[in-house]
């Protein structure tokens, strides 16, 4: 498959990441996270990786799970690990951090595969 379908499949994904935030408590915050990844996903779609930008958002996303992870750790306690979407309450917000800690590590991996992807073609 031809990276460059590869890399507009990953901007899709994370673009309708950025369409979902609509009913988030605080769109105003995660539009421009997943929208960062987005654009540097569909700059390298277009030929135009920005070797700094995708590391400052690979470390920002790490960053990102590493703090909500006790999040995690508090749904798979609280609830087993099960009903992840389940509607969001104050009483629970662990379960809405928890998805926010997976978007963020699937937007990181797909960072890092942008990097490393570039990474082996300025090797060869």
């Amino acid at each position: 498959m031809p990276m460059k379908i590869i890399y507009a499949l990953l901007t899709t994904i994370l673009f309708s990441f950025v369409i979902v935030q609509y009913n988030d408590p605080d769109p105003i915050l995660w539009v421009p996270i997943y929208g960062y990844g987005t654009v540097l996903l569909a700059m390298a779609t277009a030929g135009k990786y920005h070797r700094v930008a995708t590391m400052i958002g690979i470390i920002g996303y790490s960053i990102g799970a590493i703090y909500l992870f006790p999040s995690v750790i508090e749904w798979i306690e609280k609830e087993h690990g099960q009903n992840l979407m389940q509607r969001m309450a104050d009483s629970k917000m662990y379960i809405e951090e928890t998805r926010e800690c997976g978007g963020l590590i699937i937007a990181a991996i797909f960072l890092i595969f942008s990097f490393l992807q570039h990474k082996s073609k300025s090797q060869n």
